[in-house]
Order: structure tokens, then C-alpha cells, then sequence
């Protein structure tokens, strides 16, 4: 790595340490050339999947407007706050570990509502009928049955 301080090209590290909760790598390092120390953090760098809404657009996640979303399914149920961070934060992990370069919107959908379905059904059947598709009556009422059944695995 460069020094910040002279550029020079190429420095040593002096000591690493695991930062578990950050999850991250902190090093001292030392240059030769100047002598002076200074400090990194480094980082894995994930690249979240581009969400393909019904139109086939490509559109990065938003985690807000998931958030504003399940706000919004939320609201007069049991839902906490809280419980909506976590279900983003669940989201976003899952989306980051899942290794897919694109994700369509309905799976993105299923996703959430698997997690609403175990938290508040309330709020997962508001969500569900935002953002799934059914043709008709009979199709939500049939995956409302089958989604309450399975406990969130529909």
C-alpha cells in the first residue's frame, strides 16, 4: 500500500487485528522509507443485486423505500419499529450473501414477506397485496391460506 505521507510505493504492516464487529481487518502500518505509521481499515466489498421490477428495468435496491414500504404494511398492526430494521437489515444481508448479480421484484417480494409471515401476518398480507401480483380474488385468499398453513413458507 502507498504511504499517505512521501507515496512511497510500499509499506509494511506493523500489526492486524480482527474487528469482528465491524467485520473488517485493522492494520498498523509502517513506511521505510519515511518512517511513519499509520492506520487502515479494510473491508469486503459487496455489491448488492439490481432489483428487475415487472417492467424488466433494472433499479438499484433502495432500502428506504423498503423500509417506508413495510412502514406502510405496518401500520395499525403489531409491528415494532425495531422489527422493521431488522427485516431491512435481514433483507440487505440476504440480498448481499445471495451472490446474484439481479433479483426480480417478486422474489425480492417473497423474500420480505417470508420474514413479515413469521413477525405479524397483519402486515405481511398488506404488504403481500402491494406487492404481489394476483390475477384475481381467489389467487390472494388461496396464497393468504397457503402462507398462514406453511408459517411464511409460501
Amino acid at each position: 500500500m502507498k504511504c499517505p505521507f512521501c507515496t512511497h510505493p510500499d509499506t509494511r504492516v506493523a500489526d492486524s487485528r480482527l474487528m469482528e464487529e465491524r467485520n473488517a481487518v485493522r492494520r498498523r502500518r509502517h513506511c521505510p522509507n519515511c518512517g511513519k505509521r499509520f492506520g487502515t481499515l479494510e473491508t469486503a466489498e459487496l455489491k448488492m443485486p439490481a432489483v428487475i421490477g415487472p417492467d424488466k428495468k433494472r433499479s438499484p435496491f433502495n432500502a428506504q423505500r423498503l423500509r417506508n414500504d413495510l412502514t406502510a404494511a405496518a401500520r395499525k398492526s403489531a409491528l415494532t419499529p425495531e422489527q422493521i430494521d431488522e427485516t431491512v437489515r435481514l433483507t440487505e444481508h440476504r440480498l448481499y450473501t445471495s451472490g446474484q448479480r439481479d433479483i426480480p421484484s417478486a422474489a425480492l417480494a417473497d423474500m420480505v414477506l417470508k420474514e413479515l409471515l413469521r413477525q405479524d401476518t397483519e402486515a405481511a398480507v398488506r404488504f403481500a397485496a402491494l406487492h404481489k401480483r394476483f390475477d384475481n380474488p381467489a389467487d390472494f385468499a388461496s396464497w393468504l391460506a397457503q402462507a398462514v398453513k406453511t408459517g411464511g413458507k409460501a
